[in-house]
């Protein structure tokens, strides 16, 4: 009776332990899925900010940022290659493969949104996000149907990543036990190769002496911020104006209009996500001082460790005003997209000309994609 009772009781936690991770991962998903909010306001007037080397700051965004939200992206691959599996079996809906990867390319945006170490390096951007997509291409290796790791990399960026598979959903012959089918399963493992490299390592000291060293710092430093700068520039032009102005000039030539960041009704949620990537590494979301060991330390934590309390108050301002302007986004509305994209040029222009200056670093060419 006792040896029963145990296993019962085993048995018993077993099942709740197993119900406690499905709820987190729903909670992730939900966390990935909700619009942008803006955050209630932090006091700061009782926090003391030390002094934060550079390497901190750099270390702490690759850390707690980066490698967090790609192993929550691979994470989200892994479980739409299950449900595409499922799918082309005949045993899932359309419905739950198109909600899954739209939860998954979501979360794609919010670790893209600042592009750095090997995504950059490697281009990973154009290698799994190459738009526009060329559709000749994609059909061509879908007649081909290659397998595995091999065959995949004989196919070019333009004919898979998420715009193929998006593609893919989105057509009529999308059916299980199809060459399409099949094909999107072979993508979005090879979405899942090329998220589960990416590793982003702490910044080490270069061989030479300590001015040789303070140099390549100084220089790791300037980049980050420029890739900051560009992506703040990235969700106002690339994403929210460009895209907009397309959809405005093809409805007035009588043409459906088709947003770019998807095809899927994904715009407002997409900006959202693309803000959530790059709102922690610039202001403080939590009322503690950022340590470094635990959390990112943010450009805010830096500029007031710094002593340049103004400036970092202002970036405060102006990273509000962008949560709350994304906030009243509607897509129906043609105003509040135009304030989220006033709102995202004011703080573009503030980064460049008072914060650079307070930095003692140059605004240069940054990239998305690394080309």
């Amino acid at each position: 009776m006792h040896f029963e009772r145990r296993q019962e009781l085993r048995k018993g936690l077993l099942q709740g332990l197993a119900w406690a991770l499905v709820a987190c991962v729903f909670l992730l998903l939900a966390n990935v899925a909700k619009p942008a909010e803006a955050a209630e306001p932090i006091d700061r007037s009782g926090l003391l900010f030390p002094y934060y080397e550079a390497s901190e700051v750099l270390n702490s965004a690759s850390k707690y940022h980066h490698n967090r939200l790609a192993s929550n992206l691979l994470t989200q691959l892994q479980l739409l290659d299950q449900l595409s599996t499922q799918y082309c079996a005949g045993a899932e809906k359309l419905a739950g493969l198109n909600e899954q990867f739209s939860l998954t390319y979501l979360t794609w945006l919010e670790l893209s949104a600042v592009v750095t170490g090997p995504m950059l390096t490697n281009n990973t951007v154009r290698q799994i996000d190459f738009r526009p997509l060329r559709v000749n291409l994609l059909e061509r290796a879908v007649q081909k149907q290659p397998v595995g790791a091999e065959q995949m990399a004989l196919v070019g960026s333009p004919a898979k990543g998420f715009p193929a598979y998006e593609y893919l959903l989105t057509q009529p012959s999308f059916k299980p036990a199809t060459a399409q089918c099949a094909y999107a399963r072979e993508v979005v493992q090879d979405l899942a190769r090329v998220v589960g490299e990416l590793k982003w390592m702490p910044v080490a000291p270069p061989a030479g002496d300590e001015d040789e060293q303070a140099s390549a710092l100084r220089a790791d430093m300037q980049l980050y911020f420029n890739q900051l700068v560009g992506a703040v520039h990235n969700l106002a032009w690339e994403r929210m104006e460009k895209s907009m102005l397309r959809a405005r000039d093809e409805v007035a030539a009588g043409k459906e209009a088709l947003n770019t960041a998807s095809a899927m009704n994904l715009p407002q949620r997409a900006w959202a996500a693309q803000w959530q990537g790059i709102e922690p590494l610039l202001v403080l979301r939590s009322p503690q001082v950022p340590d470094g060991v635990q959390q990112v330390i943010p450009l805010e934590a830096y500029l007031r460790g710094l002593g340049q309390i103004g400036l970092a108050d202002n970036l405060v301002k102006h990273s509000a005003a962008v949560a709350v302007a994304l906030q009243a986004n509607s897509l129906e509305k043609p105003e509040p997209i135009a304030q989220s994209i006033q709102a995202l040029k004011v703080l573009k222009t503030f980064l460049e000309q008072d914060v650079a200056k307070g930095l003692k670093v140059s605004i240069q060419f940054s990239s998305s994609d690394g080309d």
